[in-house]
């Protein structure tokens, strides 16, 4: 693998674990983040509009999930 210098010092590490999901894992695992917030998408991607967030952690669902899936 070839990485330029700045890609190098983010990924100069001794952690080389990669972990793959399938499209349907990403689904499931980002329904059942919402269901535990008691969320539907919608109501996050409102939330996220007028960035007025329920909590800490629907920012950070919404950081790691939004525009990626169709719920």
């Amino acid at each position: 693998m070839s990485v330029t210098i700045d890609e190098q010092a983010i990924t100069d590490h001794d952690d080389d674990t990669v972990i793959v999901v399938t499209d349907e894992e990403f689904q499931h695992d980002a329904q059942r983040a919402l269901d535990a917030l008691e969320l539907t998408y919608a109501e996050l991607e409102d939330q996220a509009r007028r960035s007025d967030f329920s909590s800490s952690a629907a920012h950070a669902l919404w950081v790691s999930i939004g525009g990626t899936v169709d719920l």
